[in-house]
């Protein structure tokens, strides 16, 4: 009898435990972290691998904080030990499975944040990083080298291009996917080429593309299958005159066989977004949706 009454007990506890893990699928990443302390059951239901293939802050907002609206937030020194403490417990819970983790696009990111969550995360696969932060060369390259498995990332201008690219060079010899966030320059091209040759997408969708910039990359990344222009402006100085391309003037001047996407009236994300109204909607938005969407499904979050 004691036996078939431990075995229901033990079938009760499975049953409860799965559906704990359903729910908190459902969870921010804030409302995981508070579960996890209101009883013991719950705290083991919320580390489960399930939840934790993806650590996704951009909806963020910890006690005693504002949730960050503008860009530079959270910049003082008792909000920044709170996202390092958040950041060590929610890298606890996950027992270090996450294999992409998305920044908040307003909070300012320092060193010791990106590093104290890069000694967790050691599958990190993909990286996608917030718009604002000062992270220095020794920052960066302390990162990247506990995720040497990294394959993609979002880079943004909190971060110098070639901090980057050299840290890349040393330690993450598998990147695949890139999206720049700002502008891309011929010393931008000449970095990829470097260090990055197994590159097979690329976006630098929405900014500024320099002309003879992206025709490097285009005719020397063999590896190549995408690359996302829509609503960028192709253009290139020439005898202090400014000129502005078409995407015909590219494919005249290049050798590829990678898949380019273009804008397309009434079909790409952005055009569709503007026409949309959406009294909510803040002044930066449209950059942060730059940011977070991509006609590439790898590259949006």
């Amino acid at each position: 009898m004691k036996k078939i009454i431990s075995g229901n007990k033990y079938s009760n506890d499975h049953l409860i435990y799965e559906i704990l893990v359903i729910i908190f699928t459902t969870l921010s990443v804030v409302d995981l972290a508070i579960a996890s302390m209101v009883c013991k059951s719950w705290n083991l239901a919320s580390r489960s691998p399930k939840l934790w293939k993806k650590l996704d802050l951009s909806i963020l907002s910890l006690k005693g904080m504002n949730e960050p609206l503008r860009p530079f937030a959270w910049m003082d020194q008792y909000s920044s030990q709170k996202i390092t403490q958040f950041l060590k417990y929610t890298s606890s819970l996950s027992g270090g499975t996450i294999s992409c983790i998305i920044f908040n696009y307003n909070v300012y990111l320092r060193d010791m944040h990106l590093i104290s969550i890069a000694e967790r995360t050691p599958n990190l696969k993909r990286l996608v990083l917030p718009i604002s932060g000062n992270i220095s060369k020794i920052g960066i390259e302390t990162a990247l080298r506990s995720w040497r498995g990294l394959k993609s990332i979002t880079i943004t201008s909190m971060v110098h291009y070639i901090n980057l690219f050299d840290a890349i060079e040393k330690y993450c010899t598998n990147i695949v996917c890139l999206k720049f966030t700002y502008c891309f320059e011929q010393d931008h091209a000449k970095s990829l080429v470097k260090y990055t040759p197994n590159l097979k997408v690329l976006s630098i969708r929405s900014m500024r593309v320099n002309m003879r910039g992206l025709c490097y990359v285009l005719n020397n990344l063999e590896h190549l299958k995408v690359v996302n222009l829509r609503h960028s402006i192709i253009l290139d100085k020439f005898d202090d005159e400014l000129r502005i391309y078409s995407i015909f003037d590219v494919l005249s001047r290049v050798n590829i066989s990678c898949k380019i996407i273009v804008c397309q009236r009434r079909s790409c994300l952005r055009c569709k977004n503007e026409n949309m109204r959406n009294s909510r909607r803040l002044s930066n938005g449209s950059l942060e949706e730059i940011w977070r969407e991509d006609e590439i499904i790898c590259l949006a979050h």
